[in-house]
């Protein structure tokens, strides 16, 4: 997400970054596909879009979004994390398969700020995740005997620290590594307190770090990396003008706008953060 002070920018519609929240589940519009589907933790929303007509309604470009909602994240027992980690390795492999993805070598990008809580949903995954890329070049039998994806892992941090565009450090990795595919996870905005620390957004078009916040960056997707880009989002913040009453999307309320995190935004990363790497350390890498 990015996120470089809480405070809103007046020029965006400030309606945050998940699909869902982009389209009414009674609205029918042409080129998205909408359905439900409940799970053992609680329920999958899948969206497709499949045209132009139906990018330019919900505002994301053409693919699949898929949102898993469950308990409150920082309330899920150990049976729920395990149960929601199994949701999200079964949903990533059905996006490889679908999409025609080799899962043989994977970059696993961390974006945002472990410094701000809010903003560590990447950074916190990817300390989670195991990777397996050095024992394949330094051990080829142990790594046969793991039966597992090469994964890399990177956190490039924000350009307010590191003084580049996380695009641009990936898109450097990229070119060395060579990877078949990046999975990259964020924080997301949200337009719904209810969605807060709930929902798990899985998505194969990428992302663009800060679009949510209205301070968008260079996008991470197969545009700019030549591969392609799943993105994994939890909303973790929520523009204040939502709560107030009348129309939450005018100019001056905007501008006068702040971004605010729930209470129990620690526990919040920190059970997200356990569910997105021991999904993906389940769908592709090391289970202990």
């Amino acid at each position: 997400m990015e996120i470089q002070g809480f405070y809103g920018n007046g020029d965006h519609d400030g309606l945050g970054d998940l699909a869902l929240e982009r389209r009414r589940a009674d609205t029918s519009i042409e080129g998205v596909e909408y359905k439900r589907e409940r799970c053992s933790v609680g329920s999958w929303e899948r969206i497709t879009i499949s045209s132009e007509r139906g990018a330019e309604s919900i505002g994301r470009p053409m693919g699949i979004y898929d949102t898993l909602t469950l308990t409150r994240m920082d309330r899920v027992d150990t049976d729920e994390s395990y149960d929601a980690r199994e949701e999200i390795a079964r949903e990533l492999c059905y996006l490889f398969e679908r999409e025609g993805i080799s899962p043989d070598r994977l970059l696993i990008v961390g974006l945002g700020n472990r410094e701000l809580t809010p903003d560590a949903i990447g950074t916190m995954s990817a300390s989670g995740i195991e990777p397996t890329l050095h024992i394949s070049k330094g051990d080829p039998v142990m790594f046969e005997a793991l039966d597992c994806s090469e994964i890399a892992v990177v956190t490039p941090g924000v350009s307010s620290v590191t003084g580049m565009e996380a695009a641009e450090v990936v898109a450097g990795i990229c070119r060395e590594l060579k990877p078949n595919a990046v999975i990259a996870i964020d924080a997301l905005a949200s337009r719904s307190p209810e969605r807060l620390g709930t929902t798990i957004q899985v998505a194969s078009t990428g992302v663009i770090p800060g679009s949510g916040l209205g301070n968008c960056r260079s996008p991470i997707n197969r545009e700019t990396l030549g591969v392609p880009v799943i993105s994994i989002g939890v909303p973790t913040v929520i523009n204040s003008s939502f709560f107030a009453e009348g129309e939450p999307n005018t100019r001056s309320r905007r501008e006068r706008s702040m971004f605010v995190a729930p209470k129990e935004i620690d526990g919040i990363v920190k059970g997200a953060s356990e569910i997105i790497a021991g999904g993906i350390n389940q769908a592709f890498g090391i289970l202990y």
